[in-house]
């Protein structure tokens, strides 16, 4: 017998190692592969998003005004405040670049502030509240069309208007809009509705206070130790709690809830996110941070967190995907932060230097 007799035949090898080669193919296609880790520590905004646009609006106005946005439509299109040339009015301006709309003029002796935004695409809604020279102050709710038409008034009949600084404190739904306000009645809050037509509110008093969430969806305010946050759906009537920790600030969505425990020192600060059945617990970022807007996970996906810096007088602006699970670096030096309906727009500068900059993060 031959030192070749217990070799296979190289036919079979041949067809042993095609047969690997194209298993390591398939494995390599096959969809339900799990994906790659994420990456670790702050990844720029340019790697994490190949193309993610930035885009920047100028903090004051052709006249020289210095302009205040209040409310993005998109990256490009601004709704917000500015004095009149000679400084007897505030404007409410539509902006696009250098093309403005003006909305509305106050006399600056009304002490008028506009606030609690919202747009369908097709109509954009706003709270203005003034005051009379005797002090007392009134609230009104406007609309105006987008594509053009003067500004109306929707109705005068707001009750006390609750504002948390949300992007639900107005709700357009269903050709309406609804808001929160007091009841009077210690316990109990309000839901207002009206037609965006006009017309007398429907009001409806709940046991408890709430703030408007994703619509239909109302979310008792959080408070340390609070012991619950409730959540309720006002067309269904489904409703759950969730349950609060010692030393947790607990605020909830439908679909997610932020807990922030504060340390011992201000470096400390722990952010976790959790679905409110308690599944799916992500830590999102620890040490100097802080949550940079009060609703939970815009779209669905993003947190918006800040974290200070001994260095500079701004603050890290930081974006968590929680789709890739990855902590994403948008400016290393932000002033004010806002995000409302999708788009984040964070300040830097002052005075002639300030610039606000937007990120639509639909487009992400």
């Amino acid at each position: 017998m031959t030192a070749t007799a217990d070799r296979p035949p190289l036919t079979r090898i041949v067809s042993l190692v095609a047969a690997l080669g194209a298993s390591a193919a398939m494995l390599a296609l096959d969809p339900r592969q799990p994906p790659p880790p994420p990456r670790t520590g702050e990844v720029p905004l340019s790697v994490a998003y190949a193309g993610a646009r930035v885009l920047d609006t100028p903090g004051t106005l052709p006249d020289g005004a210095a302009y205040t946005p209040l409310f993005f439509l998109d990256a490009g299109r601004s709704v917000g405040t500015a004095v009149s040339p000679g400084g007897a009015d505030v404007r409410l301006l539509l902006r696009s670049g250098d093309v403005l709309r003006e909305l509305r003029r106050l006399p600056q002796d009304q002490a008028g502030e506009f606030a609690g935004f919202a747009s369908d695409g097709a109509e954009l809604v706003w709270v203005e509240l003034t005051s009379d020279a005797d002090g007392a102050g009134r609230s009104r709710i406007w609309a105006a069309r987008l594509d053009g038409g003067p500004a109306r008034v929707v109705t005068e009949d707001t009750g006390a208007v609750m504002l948390f600084d949300k992007q639900g404190d107005l709700a357009l739904h269903d050709g309406r809009v609804s808001w929160m306000a007091d009841s009077g009645r210690e316990g109990y809050s309000t839901l207002r509705t009206v037609p965006l037509a006009g017309g007398t509110p429907e009001v409806r008093e709940l046991a408890g206070g709430y703030a408007i969430s994703a619509w239909p969806w109302l979310v008792s305010e959080s408070a340390a130790d609070a012991g619950e946050v409730t959540a309720t759906n006002v067309d269904s009537g489904r409703r759950f709690t969730v349950g609060v920790r010692p030393n947790e600030l607990l605020t909830c969505s439908p679909s997610w809830c932020r807990s922030i425990v504060i340390g011992s020192t201000e470096a400390s600060t722990v952010i976790e996110l959790t679905r409110p059945e308690g599944a799916e617990r992500v830590r999102t970022v620890s040490g100097a941070v802080a949550s940079a807007v009060a609703d939970v996970a815009l779209l669905d996906r993003f947190e918006i967190y800040t974290r200070s810096s001994p260095v500079v007088t701004g603050s890290r602006l930081l974006l968590y995907d929680l789709s890739t699970r990855e902590l994403v670096q948008v400016s290393d030096n932000a002033g004010r932060v806002v995000a409302r309906g999708g788009v984040l727009w964070w300040s830097t500068g002052d005075n002639e230097t300030l610039v606000w900059h937007t990120l639509d993060l639909r487009e992400l």
